[in-house]
């Protein structure tokens, strides 16, 4: 009896043998390219120079910087389906006026340049009357431009610690684009303008980003009640309480 259950012992380990140990594989991750500190929007826009440092306060883009931004990003989806070729003269003007036309009117020199559109620029409206003899080659189209709404607005604040507030802001811009024929003042082709971004900076930094020139680009700062501070600590303190409870209970 003894021998059988020594045999069935001996055939049992000499499948278990047989059977291929599972082999975890450790993998490591040795070294990778690092993000770029502070370069978010320059990797969209080579013009807008971060500044990079290990140490120090972060310099945050203005409120004009980021209109602009806003602009170049809205103006270029826009004019993705428009019809102009490459070769082709066009005249350049607003549809209404607008003090921060001029940079919308960047946004769409820089996009038509990309296209190898030579332009015409007008600083103001153009008649209807007025389509047959501008200046320029007859039979230029017409590419107009209108600017509905072109703001930053300061939303909330975030973060409590003192000296670690930052404000959360959003640059918007919306409108729309058209070209018409200047011999029957025909549209042949329309585009919306819509586009906003959001980021932050720190609160003690307001007066580096705003310019009294610009009041459409200045922002009230927004109200901090008492519930939205307080909540936050209440938070934390029950948590901790809880978790005082628990190792105190335990055995």
């Amino acid at each position: 009896m003894r021998l059988i259950k020594l045999a069935v012992t001996l055939v049992l380990l000499a499948l278990i043998s047989l059977v291929p140990q599972a082999q975890a594989k450790k993998f490591r991750y040795a070294s990778g390219p690092k993000p770029p500190e502070d370069s978010t929007l320059s990797v969209a826009n080579s013009y807008l120079e971060p500044v990079v440092r290990s140490r120090g306060p972060r310099v945050p883009y203005t409120n004009l910087q980021l209109t602009q931004f806003v602009a170049d990003t809205a103006v270029a989806r826009a004019l993705a389906t428009a019809v102009v070729d490459s070769g082709t003269h066009a005249v350049l003007a607003p549809a209404q006026e607008h003090p921060l036309n001029f940079v919308l009117e960047h946004a769409m020199l820089k996009a038509l340049a990309r296209r190898g559109v030579d332009v015409t620029v007008r600083r103001s409206p153009i008649p209807d009357d007025s389509l047959k003899i501008l200046f320029g080659r007859p039979g230029d189209p017409v590419v107009e431009y209108t600017i509905g709404s072109a703001k930053v607005t300061y939303l909330r604040f975030v973060g409590i610690l003192p000296g670690r507030v930052r404000i959360e802001r959003q640059a918007l811009i919306t409108g729309s684009l058209g070209m018409r024929d200047p011999n029957s003042a025909r549209v042949l082709w329309t585009g919306d303008i819509g586009q906003n971004f959001v980021d932050r900076f720190s609160r003690n930094q307001v007066s580096m980003v705003e310019e009294e020139r610009y009041p459409d680009l200045k922002s009230e700062l927004p109200q901090r009640n008492a519930d939205k501070v307080l909540e936050p600590i209440v938070v934390v303190a029950v948590v901790g309480g809880l978790v005082a409870l628990f190792f105190q209970n335990r055995p």
